[in-house]
């Protein structure tokens, strides 16, 4: 065995157990260690007996977090990267505690989430089984440029053995590495759904044989949904997994012949997609529909993404909204608008970068507030360093002054929360600002509750 490799890998269990008895998440530096000591430390360490790796644009994260809780629901050892970093040397850390110190696999499965850029290195070194592409949508305009530069990243993989499971509604991943197998989820036009992208940001609309304008058969968002073009007559790809009712919170799949009635986990579309895409994998590993339906009972999807608490009869909702990101933000607005009864919407999107500031607020451009100017939402409060920039961004979106609450400190702005005619209160927040959302969240309940 690979002596170079063997001292890399006592190197990085050692800076991981180290790290974990000062306190500290050791997600990075141990797989730092071991990929600098011996570059092909990811092709020499045993692999278990599968390997899914999961990226994406967005819905990565909850999409591996949740396969890793299904299959521990159903009694299998994982090894998993949800502590931390996505990249080459995160993935490194989480291989190496999947095996013990002399390299023999301790894991039944590794599920791995993957940043788009560095999929084309992991996937081949890590022999991946399957690869879970969530979608390639409009990302931050800073890091990712355009969804076909991300895109053309993906189309680098090269992992010729690995099944794709692909989501069929949205073209940019699912046309991707047409050589590989592949497995398609999507969701039935469903009641609400339109002819015409409703967002600001529609970054597919030519067919990518022909040229040729896209006609939408039903789209939710974005470019999101069953297209067609008259001109040559391109297609979007058929489903293998199909959704066909999701207003019940119950899943009526399709697949083949076959109707499956699963649990939902969440009612928002852009989950219940991340949820089809577990059940695709699970169902190609092999598992039956009455144990992937056990799992799913079992689990709920990952708290720091969506947390739901009732406070006083009023339903208290906190939301991961990825800011710099014009669409999952537009995303999560439209989900609140369809939502029924009167409604609050905390904002707490400040949009910081690695250096704690930042001066890029094009996205807020791009981003669709006037889901936000609704009568059954009384009220807004914007917090945080972009608190002004949201309120101006409101007021050009048609939201009436008077709806509006801006105070940059964003505990003090939610003693402002109306608690009179409010059924739901959505907190929106960043995905580095998680434990500002706890605090948050228990205002709000001091709050609702009289006790401020």
């Amino acid at each position: 065995m690979n002596l170079r490799f063997l001292f890399a890998l006592a190197v990085s269990k050692a800076v991981y157990h180290g790290m974990r008895l000062l306190g500290r998440q050791a997600s990075y530096l141990p797989g730092w260690f071991a990929v600098k000591l011996c570059p092909d430390y990811l092709r020499h360490i045993r692999k278990a007996e599968t390997v899914i790796c999961v990226t994406g644009t967005d819905g990565k994260t909850t999409t591996a977090n949740l396969l890793s809780d299904l299959l521990t629901a159903g009694g299998r050892k994982v090894a998993n990267n949800r502590i931390g970093s996505n990249t080459e040397f995160g993935i490194a850390t989480a291989m190496t505690c999947s095996v013990t110190l002399g390299n023999r696999c301790r894991v039944d499965a590794v599920v791995l989430e993957v940043d788009e850029h560095y999929a084309r290195i992991v996937c081949p070194k890590v022999r991946s089984d399957y690869i879970v592409i969530t979608n390639v949508l409009r990302d931050s305009l800073q890091r990712n440029a355009h969804p076909e530069y991300v895109a053309g990243k993906l189309s680098q993989i090269d992992c010729p053995h690995a099944k794709l499971i692909l989501n069929a509604d949205e073209l940019c991943s699912a046309l991707l590495l047409p050589e590989n197998p592949r497995v398609y989820y999507a969701i039935a036009r469903q009641e609400g759904d339109g002819v015409i992208p409703p967002n600001r940001v529609n970054d597919c609309p030519d067919c990518p044989r022909c040229g040729a304008a896209l006609d939408y058969d039903y789209v939710r968002y974005a470019h999101v949904g069953h297209v067609h073009c008259e001109k040559c007559g391109f297609a979007s790809p058929a489903a293998d997994w199909l959704a066909e009712d999701t207003k019940t919170r119950r899943l009526t799949l399709r697949h083949g012949d076959r109707v499956y009635d699963l649990p939902m986990l969440h009612d928002s579309v852009f989950n219940i997609y991340n949820e089809l895409a577990a059940v695709a994998v699970l169902y190609e590993m092999g598992l039956s529909a009455d144990a992937i339906r056990a799992a799913l009972e079992a689990t709920a999807l990952t708290k720091t993404r969506l947390t739901e608490v009732q406070v006083g009869g009023v339903t208290v909702v906190s939301m991961m909204a990825k800011s710099n990101n014009s669409l999952p933000v537009s995303m999560v607005f439209d989900y609140i608008r369809k939502k029924p009864g009167k409604k609050a919407v905390i904002l707490a999107l400040d949009d910081l970068d690695e250096s704690k500031s930042s001066e890029r607020i094009g996205w807020i451009y791009d981003t669709d507030y006037a889901f936000l100017n609704d009568e059954n939402i009384v009220q807004i409060i914007a917090t945080g360093v972009r608190c002004w920039d949201h309120e101006v961004r409101l007021l050009l979106a048609g939201v009436p002054r008077e709806k509006l609450v801006c105070m940059q400190d964003e505990l003090a702005a939610i003693e402002q929360l109306h608690r009179s005619g409010t059924e739901s209160v959505y907190l929106l927040h960043d995905m580095s600002s998680y434990s500002r959302s706890v605090a948050a969240l228990e205002k709000i309940r001091k709050v609702l509750e009289g006790a401020l």
